[in-house]
């Protein structure tokens, strides 16, 4: 099996595929009528989506929202023509034939090209309302909806998950450990006590997946990594049936955000794992990580 895990890229790319639908223009960072030309520099156009773009770093409103004031557009055009009159002199140069700057746009491109890819696949394969439905209703039908006491501990890094592993193997109480060093807002309080945890309607499934492999008053032994860090995790108790829980139509809109989003999380590494399976992946970054389909 693989050991590449790419917690950080599935999330960040699963991040961008929230809408209701999961519909190709949700998850756009520009639609394609911006890409008529704003302004022409020596014959080269800049997009009005460039400008859209870059403007959003020079002006947001209060609620964080990019903003299209005309000072912040017009700040945009003289930083895009700036930019390109020395990008144009850089290829005149042949900088773009350096390895070293041809290594960074490359990085950049892949970037692009796999977002782009996956919000053409779910354009094509749509996670829709009505299929979440089916399978929470499923699930609330046959009594699989259930909840977990749960403790945790939230570090920026695994290292020092894995201390925090080592003080409780060596005998250090969970609650004091969490009241000491995580990072979970309002942990530091209560001893990193989440109360009863519904795994289904977790938003992201590492985390979930660490919990259902714990019984009662075990932690994890190894440190469990989510977009929001490194956990170490206790089930205090559970798993119980929820009693009643709510029927999928009466879930409250984080809930079913969080229903979407796993299971954008779940199709992407089921795609991803189709890839690695058929992929050559050779080089000794592969080989040190003993990632399936290395040779």
């Amino acid at each position: 099996m693989s050991k590449f895990k790419p917690a950080l890229l599935i999330a960040g790319l699963s991040g961008l595929l929230l809408a209701p639908g999961l519909r190709a223009d949700d998850v756009s960072v520009s639609p394609s009528a911006g890409l008529a030309p704003d302004i022409v520099v020596n014959g080269q156009p800049i997009s009005q989506n460039h400008v859209t773009l870059m403007a959003a770093g020079f002006d947001t409103d209060k609620n964080g929202r990019d903003g299209n004031a005309p000072e912040a557009r017009n700040a945009a055009r003289a930083e895009l023509v700036t930019e390109e009159l020395l990008a144009q002199e850089a290829r005149k140069t042949g900088l773009d034939k350096k390895p070293v700057i041809a290594d960074q746009l490359a990085f950049q491109s892949r970037s692009i090209l796999s977002r782009a890819y996956l919000e053409d696949y779910f354009a094509k394969n749509p996670i829709t309302d009505a299929s979440l439905k089916a399978s929470y209703e499923f699930n609330r039908a046959n009594g699989k909806i259930v909840e977990y006491h749960v403790r945790q501990v939230l570090v920026p890094t695994s290292a020092q998950a894995r201390e925090i592993i080592d003080k409780l193997a060596k005998g250090a109480d969970f609650t004091e450990l969490a009241k000491t060093y995580t990072q979970d807002p309002g942990g530091q309080n209560n001893g990193g006590d989440l109360g009863w945890f519904r795994p289904d309607i977790f938003v992201d499934h590492y985390f979930s997946d660490a919990v259902l492999k714990l019984q009662k008053g075990e932690y994890s032994k190894t440190p469990v990594r989510t977009r929001f860090g490194w956990h170490v995790i206790k089930v205090e108790d559970g798993p119980r049936p929820v009693a009643n829980p709510p029927s999928y139509d009466a879930l409250d809109d984080n809930a079913k955000q969080a229903l979407r989003q796993k299971a954008a999380q779940l199709s992407i590494e089921n795609l991803t794992a189709r890839l690695t399976a058929n992929a050559k992946i050779s080089g000794p970054g592969a080989l040190n990580s003993n990632a399936k389909g290395a040779r």
